[in-house]
């Protein structure tokens, strides 16, 4: 395209523009000439209009008729609008007044089955009335009663219901922590002796946590609990890692702490393998720690480490079954 031919689409443009514009103010001209020519138009008439409803009384019309052209800013009509509030305000008052009067003769003559009723009536047109002291202050220490009692419900209703929140979120909970558990469940295993050709029995069930210990030991690993039946060496209660240092030595005893459910702690003697490793621990009171274990759900088990301080692993033991860990 030619330069020529740019310039003249260019000014072709701003032609279009410019007369939309012009178009758009024209109207908003006109519009408001309209408007203003429709006040001019029917302002005697309105003012005619209001002023007569004000004549007869009837200041809820006047404003209505008003209203409409507020916006003119007329002089006239403001005063016309100013005086028909005013003197709805003055009847309004008025009629209350004698409503107040009215209900003041019905409550000297009622029986006592309404005056109750009628003095109520009384202190909602007039809560400032000094007519009938002992009744209303008797009346009002009745209500304030009443509203204290309703509080007090109300807040015990609060209270049942949080109460019932915290139920169900603590059943909630129990539930979610029971459905942790059911995946760390027991496994068992049964083999021969090589010397004897007797059963060897053993259960293990992992942590439910998980560690990370510091170098050379770090990696996320579970504590493992194991029971062992061995025809050679008896009865056995053992906690192992697969890799870290536990404080724990195999020629004197050392106490660990053991929490089964959500009862006090226990402590339990405990040694060291006898070669002397650091990934395990065997426990000395093997039955009372089963007996224990047995009536539990879960056991979490408070060991010494090396750099560590003490570790807390937590096992789910609630589907611990005797008869298969000892292949019956």
């Amino acid at each position: 395209m030619s330069k020529d031919n740019t310039t003249k689409t260019k000014r072709g443009c701003l032609k279009t523009i410019l007369t939309v514009f012009g178009v758009f103010m024209a109207l908003g001209i006109i519009g408001s000439f309209i408007s203003g020519n429709d006040w001019k138009e029917n302002r005697p008439k309105v003012l005619a209009s209001v002023e007569e409803a004000i004549e007869d009384g009837d200041y809820e019309s006047a404003i209505a008729l008003a209203k409409p052209y507020e916006s003119e800013n007329d002089a006239e009509l403001r005063i016309l609008l100013v005086k028909a509030n005013k003197l709805k305000k003055e009847v309004a008052e008025i009629n209350r007044r004698s409503k107040i009067e009215e209900l003041v003769d019905k409550v000297k003559n009622s029986d006592d089955e309404n005056r109750s009723k009628l003095i109520k009536q009384l202190l909602r047109l007039d809560p400032t009335t000094e007519e009938f002291p002992e009744e209303i202050a008797t009346l009002r220490k009745i209500e304030e009663e009443a509203k204290q009692a309703s509080l007090a419900k109300k807040k015990a209703e609060q209270k049942a219901e949080l109460k019932r929140k915290e139920k169900v979120r603590a059943e909630e909970a129990k539930q979610e922590l029971e459905k942790k558990l059911a995946e760390f469940k027991w496994k068992y295993q049964v083999s021969k002796d090589e010397l004897t050709s007797k059963s060897s029995y053993v259960a293990w069930v992992q942590s439910i946590n998980l560690v990370n210990f510091e170098f050379p030991y770090q990696g996320q690993q579970r504590g493992e609990l194991l029971l062992r039946t061995h025809p050679q060496h008896g009865k056995d209660l053992i906690l192992r890692v697969k890799k870290g240092q536990m404080l724990v030595r195999s020629y004197e005893d050392t106490t660990v702490r053991v929490v089964f459910d959500d009862r006090s702690p226990v402590t339990y003697n405990v040694v060291g393998p006898s070669d002397h490793g650091t990934e395990s621990l065997f426990f000395r009171d093997h039955k009372g720690f089963v007996a224990r274990m047995l009536k539990s759900k879960s056991v979490k088990i408070s060991v010494p480490f090396y750099k560590e301080g003490n570790v807390v692993f937590h096992f789910n033991v609630s589907d611990f079954n005797t008869n298969k860990y000892l292949d019956k």
